[in-house]
């Protein structure tokens, strides 16, 4: 309860601050628009009036100063009248007519950018207002029927760019034209300081990044519609003729039969933890193969544990989206949705953190999680129909049955190729490949299985689909999860007996066989891949590294405060009758001690840094950190994580393990601190000679990298057949 309350408070947060950004946004954007109109004609008229009456009284003026240049003349202005002689009254009003005159021109040039403002504001408020809209209906009638999901999506992928597009222009101009709006008001103001200036500068930048940001946003969409492309999905297996398996094929072929649904094009078998059909386009390795067309994948290892009658109910659930809407489905679905989340990518990377396209990017997520409910909703119920027509073709209790048995293979699949791909290099020939799938088959039966309990809230794996929970699917099914139940699906295979895959392919062994070299062939190309990698960045941190305290500003600061203080003291005592101190030794004495001390112990400091200045801060060593202030190294394997901070003063952090020993700290290290509690050494420092921050963090950051790296290399030359998360899986056995 208290969780669904949270969740939809989470809701209402977010869709408030989607109309916020949206809606609201552009309402306020509107509202200064209007602001700026009544602002604008205030001024231009007050102009307009300013440059006539100075234009009439200038003449009047100047008619005055040609008869009697001395003619005293009196103005009756805001404040107090000001008498002035004839011919400086004629250059004073020509000064206030040219400066009405600029006034005028930029209250001109400035008025049409109100129009930018609201006309922007309204295009933005309109585009969010009609993606919105969009999104709601879509959404709404994407949970009608697949084939308005699809039909939702088609219209959502024609219309979403274009809206997005708006939004970013319309919120663009608005943004650019208020700010270049404030930006030339400046220039009626009475006094142009250096605060002015400065906002005049803020207003410029703002309208730049706008217009920036808005350029690489359309360049952006620009290309949107080619992000729909479907990219093909990528497989590990073998495809299998008729020739190679025609029991296999004559099997599928009856299922396929009997559920009136299509039958696939392709059969693929490897490696993968799961059974799957797709028909998009399917990138098959090593091969590099192209399958096109329906397509099913059968995972080897599965089918050497399943019987028939699981075999059938898993194939026939496969086989249903093959049928009715559902071929259309993933023809069409799966494209257009994977596409759409390119193009939000697309864009969000755009972004950057630039304001003006924040309300597109909101819009552009809030259309795709409308589909995403309508996707969850659909694909769950394909999944139990495609489970019901499964097990029509065997019955409830094998379909069920099959569902808890290969969410108990996973695990000891993912022991076994885990063990493979961390395994020896030193395979001689062909007939030395080992077959992966007889060693799972092996593991079970030597060891069982793991508890099924705790895997009854999984969800079967799938390259583009999700499912629902197994325990949710038998409920479906109308199967009660009893003692029967398990012991079926827990059954151990019996030892030497031949499996229902036997009897499918003509040379069942062989491609176990040919499938185990494939993956460990990938596996020692990877491993090679790694060990380069690791390699190369062990070489980059081989040799020991010498940093030193950057002491040198604070010496120069310290030398320069000693000064002060002296240069204070000495004013002080020959100048005391300037300074109103009159004879008063007392204070001038007091004065005197004061700033020999600050200066002495400036100067004591600035001794103390530059005796310390040849002594190393830290020396970065490929195993270790030696740090002045600390009573022992720090092991580079010891340290979690770190940071290096240089704002308020300038310092490294290191995070270390549980298990990793904590040093001791020097008393005179009064700016390093160590926190036991949370294992955290901060080692504080005025900076690193010849060397930035950033250029620190990198530095550390190479030796930390490099002693994992070279631990890991350590730890595969000693242990060539086992690795971390083998170990992990083990324990289930």
């Amino acid at each position: 309860m208290a969780q669904t309350s949270r969740r939809q408070e989470t809701r209402k947060i977010a869709s408030l601050g989607l109309a916020a950004w949206v809606l609201l946004l552009p309402i306020a954007l509107v509202s200064l628009g209007i602001w700026q109109t009544q602002r604008a004609a205030e001024t231009l008229e007050h102009a307009r009036r300013s440059s006539a009456e100075l234009s009439t009284t200038l003449a009047q003026v100047k008619n005055i100063a040609a008869s009697d240049p001395t003619a005293i003349l009196t103005f009756q202005g805001a404040g107090e009248p000001t008498s002035l002689a004839a011919l400086v009254a004629v250059s004073q009003i020509e000064a206030a007519l040219s400066q009405a005159d600029e006034e005028l021109e930029i209250s001109q040039i400035r008025r049409p950018l109100v129009w930018g403002t609201i006309g922007g504001a309204v295009l933005a408020f309109f585009g969010g207002a009609l993606g919105l809209m969009a999104a709601g209906i879509s959404g709404i009638r994407a949970r009608v029927s697949q084939r308005q999901l699809i039909a939702s999506f088609q219209r959502l992928r024609s219309l979403l760019p274009s809206i997005l597009a708006t939004v970013v222009i319309g919120f663009s101009i608005g943004v650019i034209s208020a700010a270049l709006f404030e930006a030339v008001s400046m220039g009626l103001w009475a006094d142009f300081t250096t605060g002015s200036a400065k906002l005049f500068a803020v207003a410029v930048v703002l309208a730049v990044i706008a217009a920036y940001s808005a350029f690489t946003a359309l360049r952006g969409l620009k290309d949107v519609f080619a992000l729909f492309t479907p990219e093909p999905l990528v497989a590990a297996g073998r495809v299998i003729e008729e020739t190679e398996a025609p029991e296999l094929w004559r099997f599928v072929r009856s299922l396929a039969g009997r559920q009136h649904a299509l039958l696939p094009d392709t059969i693929i078998v490897g490696l993968g933890q799961g059974f799957f059909v797709t028909e998009s386009q399917l990138r098959l390795w090593p091969e590099d193969r192209l399958v096109t067309g329906r397509s099913l994948y059968l995972p080897a290892a599965y089918l050497d544990l399943l019987d028939q009658a699981e075999i059938a109910a898993i194939i026939g659930h496969e086989l249903a989206h093959f049928s009715g809407e559902d071929t259309t489905y993933s023809q069409q679905f799966t494209p257009i949705y994977a596409g759409l989340w390119r193009a939000l990518a697309a864009l969000g990377r755009a972004d950057g953190g630039r304001f003006v396209l924040y309300p597109a990017v909101k819009l552009g997520f809030h259309a795709m999680q409308r589909f995403d409910h309508a996707v969850a909703h659909w694909s769950r119920l394909r999944e139990f129909d495609a489970d019901r027509s499964g097990s029509l073709l065997a019955t409830p209790a094998d379909a069920a049955s099959a569902l808890i048995r290969t969410g108990i293979i996973a695990p000891a699949v993912a022991y076994v190729l885990q063990r493979a791909y961390a395994g020896p290099d030193d395979t001689g020939s062909d007939d030395a490949w080992p077959d992966l799938v007889a060693q799972t088959t092996e593991l079970v039966t030597t060891n069982g299985w793991s508890d099924p309990m705790p895997l009854l809230g999984d969800r079967q794996p799938h390259p583009t689909d999700s499912h629902p929970p197994t325990i949710q699917r038998i409920s479906a099914l109308g199967v009660e999860i009893g003692d029967d139940l398990l012991r079926r699906a827990m059954r151990q295979p019996e030892p030497g007996a031949r499996s229902f895959a036997d009897d499918l392919f003509s040379d069942w062994a062989g491609l176990c066989r040919l499938l185990s070299k494939d993956f460990i062939d990938d596996a020692r190309m990877m491993r090679d891949r790694r060990r380069e990698v690791l390699e190369k960045v062990v070489a980059g941190a081989s040799q020991q590294t010498v940093v030193y305290d950057n002491v040198k500003p604070m010496i120069w600061t310290m030398v320069i405060v000693a000064m002060i203080f002296a240069g204070f003291g000495l004013t002080v005592v020959f100048l005391s009758g300037q300074l109103g101190l009159g004879y008063d030794e007392f204070a001038q004495s007091l004065i005197a001690a004061i700033t020999a001390v600050g200066a002495v112990t400036s100067l004591l400091y600035a001794a103390f840094l530059y005796r310390s200045a040849p002594r190393p801060l830290m020396v970065l060593t490929p195993d270790a950190l030696l740090a002045s202030r600390l009573d022992k190294p720090v092991a580079w394997t010891d340290v979690a994580g770190y940071a290096v901070y240089a704002s308020s003063r300038f310092a490294l952090r290191l995070w270390l393990n549980q298990d990793a020993p904590l040093p001791k700290k020097h008393w005179r290290a009064i700016y390093s601190k160590i926190d036991r509690r949370q294992r955290i050494i901060t080692l504080g420092a005025l900076g690193i000679k010849g060397m930035k921050a950033a250029d620190f963090s990198a530095l550390v950051g190479r030796y930390h990298e490099a002693a994992y790296a070279r631990q890991e290399l350590a730890a595969a030359m000693l242990h060539p057949s086992r690795d971390a998360s083998a170990d992990e899986t083990a324990g289930k056995y």
